[in-house]
């Protein structure tokens, strides 16, 4: 890893981002591993891919999951990013580490939303692929994820945005009809205005009924039942992404399209002992912070 230099064209993120990209890696190397043997092209898809490398809050420089990926032999790589300057720097990273693999790679500059439909009706039974979903914020349409979800090829991480998503649900239903329509289009359906607002149980003074936002756990639990609606297999282990202050700002998800059941699974089980893996290290991170809070008192 190297010191920050140059903030230009990158990402930047915390800890949570460590544990994304471990995870991310993790899965990587396996799917590549249990699918050499299989007569079937191999293909991976970012449709956030940002500049290829990310600044953690210390200064460290890490490889982001673009350039993760192109560590795995995958026949093609889809790298999606709207932002021209990001765009550039991936490319430029990618030319001087993996000159040998330029031509498996394809870098758009554009929204995902207008160019993964294109790459998705291209998937053929014989491809089988790992797509990646990391969004800035609010930007990733929910008629991405049904496409997907038809092609019966494709395992997905999906880093939902729950703190933009909470931002945008004040606890008193106030949203404007832009908000609401950018949540429609995010999460596919109207209906989550009722599923996340009740009436509040306290008497208005003005005799009115007044709305609030549901707790928590049941926002989490209807975004999970709202993946698990649509795909054939959605973890039940999730996990919830936190800054540095505690606070939720994604879940990353892990979905299958593949409704075999022994794919289902031998994903099911890899993910799971993943998820083992970041608990064990963020543990072991969290005992080494305490030692040296005591050591210092």
């Amino acid at each position: 890893m190297g010191k920050q230099t140059k903030k230009s064209g990158s990402n930047f993120g915390g800890e949570w981002t460590r544990e994304k990209l471990t995870i991310i890696n993790d899965y990587l190397g396996f799917y590549v591993t249990a699918l050499s043997k299989q007569n079937v092209k191999l293909i991976y898809i970012d449709a956030f891919a940002g500049s290829g490398k990310t600044y953690l809050p210390n200064g460290d420089q890490v490889d982001g999951s673009a350039i993760i990926s192109l560590q795995y032999d995958f026949d093609e790589y889809y790298f999606l990013e709207i932002d021209k300057e990001r765009k550039d720097e991936l490319e430029k990273i990618i030319k001087t580490r993996f000159p040998t693999k330029v031509d498996k790679v394809h870098i758009i500059n554009d929204n995902c939303n207008n160019r993964l439909g294109d790459i998705l009706n291209k998937l053929t039974i014989y491809q089988r692929g790992v797509m990646f979903l990391d969004p800035y914020a609010l930007e990733l349409d929910w008629s991405i994820l049904l496409a997907a979800s038809k092609k019966k090829i494709l395992d997905i991480w999906y880093l939902f945005p729950l703190n933009a998503l909470t931002r945008n649900l004040p606890k008193d239903k106030s949203y404007t009809e832009a908000t609401s329509k950018k949540i429609d289009t995010i999460l596919g359906t109207h209906d989550w205005e009722k599923a996340l607002y009740k009436l509040d149980p306290q008497i208005s003074l003005f005799d009115t009924e007044d709305y609030i936002r549901v707790n928590f756990e049941e926002l989490v639990k209807y975004i999970t039942n709202r993946l698990s609606s649509t795909f054939a297999y959605v973890s039940p282990r999730s996990r919830i992404l936190k800054n540095s202050k505690n606070s939720p700002l994604f879940i990353l998800y892990f979905m299958m399209t593949n409704n075999s059941y022994k794919a289902i699974g031998l994903g099911g089980k890899v993910v799971t002992q993943i998820f083992d893996k970041v608990d064990r290290i963020a543990k072991d991170v969290q005992n080494e912070d305490n030692t040296q809070t005591i050591h210092a008192l």
